[in-house]
């Protein structure tokens, strides 16, 4: 399906986070995409360094909240048939693009496959999201709630997240693809996963829960070979890599006031050493 669609801007703060797999997309399709960037700044209050969001709240924010008062970040602003749109919140602006680029199932039936593995791949960031803004009394305490993250995701049962889609690749038929979610041909829930997966590669080597792991094999070694197969082959994908090799790829995975993958060169953020030369917009034609 060719869009009619000639580019897009999308708003989200300076890290990969829930904008990632929308920019992804977006890059993907070859339509291009004019980022736009808002950042967290430290602010010291009552003896303690927050991180204030007044780039976007003081700013874009109140303009776009008169066009969609349920405006968000991420959203998407673009022209379509000369007609503005101004779509927020990431789910929503996933299965849209999904629509509009082709990449949201070829069949009715596909495109509910697409909608469960959407709403799956949310379940299982949130487990690692909700350990990263979560600021510990100790490195002990740390590390405890690390091991529970990791079994929460990994575990080999009726409740382990991961296992679930190892298990759905396992179930495709034999004639189709296992480097997709869906069908033979990509679609949003593969953008969400495998941006999660990046999420989590990186959290499995920082804490050391595979030894000997390497960026390739980590998933592998964790005894989830479909699930390796398909992050390694995602990321090679010939369409992707102009985001791969673009700055939105270097992007921290959270923001600045998560004490896991904030810091562009570290785990957490440092005010105190580390500074955000993000632009303001990163444009991908």
């Amino acid at each position: 399906m060719s869009s009619k669609i000639n580019k897009v801007t999308l708003g989200y703060w300076s890290t990969k986070g829930l904008g990632a797999a929308s920019r992804q997309m977006i890059i993907y399709a070859g339509i291009p995409l004019v980022a736009k960037i808002y950042k967290v700044l430290p602010k010291e209050e009552n003896g303690e360094v927050i991180y204030e969001g007044s780039s976007w709240h003081d700013n874009d924010k109140i303009e776009l909240k008169k066009k969609n008062s349920l405006i968000n970040l991420p959203y998407l602003q673009f022209l379509k048939d000369d007609e503005e749109y101004v779509i927020s919140h990431s789910n929503t602006c996933l299965t849209f693009l999904g629509k509009e680029f082709g990449m949201f199932g070829q069949t009715s039936k596909e495109q509910i496959e697409c909608e469960q593995l959407l709403q799956e791949s949310v379940d299982l960031r949130s487990v690692v999201t909700k350990f990263a803004y979560t600021h510990f009394l100790n490195k002990e305490e740390e590390l405890f709630a690390a091991k529970e993250v990791f079994i929460s995701a990994f575990e080999k049962s009726n409740s382990g997240k991961l296992q679930k889609f190892e298990h759905w690749l396992n179930s495709k038929d034999n004639n189709l693809s296992k480097n997709f979610l869906v069908g033979n041909s990509i679609s949003s829930p593969d953008f969400n996963l495998f941006d999660t997966l990046d999420l989590y590669k990186n959290f499995l080597l920082y804490y050391n829960f595979v030894e000997g792991a390497e960026d390739n094999n980590v998933f592998n070694l964790a005894g989830y070979p479909l699930i390796s197969e398909f992050f390694n082959n995602f990321r090679l994908l010939p369409k992707l890599q102009k985001y791969i090799n673009s700055e939105l790829y270097k992007l921290p995975f959270t923001n600045k006031g998560a004490k896991f993958g904030s810091g562009k060169n570290g785990i957490t953020w440092d005010p105190a050493i580390d500074t955000d030369t993000t632009p303001e917009e990163i444009i991908i034609e």
